[in-house]
């Protein structure tokens, strides 16, 4: 049986680290964030999921088939959301431990709430899912600014974060920029093989030792 590829087994350790995961829509990003969390739950960590590109909703039943007891993790406050993009539109039944942000464009509140579940959690991953929106929401400069906050609380309280980020809808610059904010940069793509198409994924930087060829994802 195969070893499925996973970005805890690809570096020495996640712990202390601003992650960011890049490449084109379609290149198993989510596979392996969805992985991330997996083994965030499996080492005791507390998980917040801070999304801009689906509503809380969506994402629980895309995270169903892969995470075991998702409703029991998400009642007893394994898994946090911050849910960005349904503050018109409230589900009637409003999911445990999430917080709805008023506009993607807030991003003082968003930083507020972060903090407060990171100061009191020992154990904490945090997940974007996507980057590029809140980009889109927000000028360039505000959200640099954010994420080196966000970096150095995470590097300071021995936490850990994932930044989802699709390639090229952003600027080069600012993604250039973003690169020396991250204490590591994970790549994704696919190919096409005369067995299939495959996709891959890679450790470009990162602290301490890690994988730096591509690696099929399983």
């Amino acid at each position: 049986m195969s070893v499925q590829t996973r970005i805890d087994i690809l570096v020495q350790s996640v712990e202390r680290a601003l992650i960011l995961l890049a490449g084109e829509s379609g290149t198993s990003k989510e596979k392996l964030a969805q992985r991330y969390i997996e083994d965030g739950l499996t080492s005791g960590d507390t998980i917040l999921i801070v999304l801009f590109a689906s509503s809380v909703d969506d994402y629980i039943e895309d995270l169903k088939p892969y995470i075991t007891g998702l409703k029991t993790h998400i009642d007893t406050g394994r898994i946090h959301f911050i849910d960005s993009i349904s503050y018109r539109s409230f589900p009637e039944e409003l999911p445990k431990n999430t917080f709805y942000l008023d506009h993607a464009s807030d991003l003082l509140t968003l930083s507020v709430t972060i903090d407060d579940l990171s100061e009191n959690t020992k154990k904490l991953r945090i997940v974007f899912d996507q980057l590029a929106i809140l980009m889109l929401y927000n000028q360039p400069m505000q959200v640099l600014n954010f994420l080196q906050t966000l970096a150095a609380r995470v590097r300071t309280r021995k936490q850990s974060a994932l930044l989802l980020l699709d390639s090229g809808v952003i600027d080069e610059q600012t993604e250039n920029t973003l690169h020396t904010i991250v204490d590591m940069l994970v790549e994704t793509k696919r190919e096409d093989e005369p067995e299939g198409l495959q996709q891959l994924v890679r450790i470009k930087f990162a602290k301490g030792d890690f994988e730096p060829r591509w690696v099929q994802v399983l």
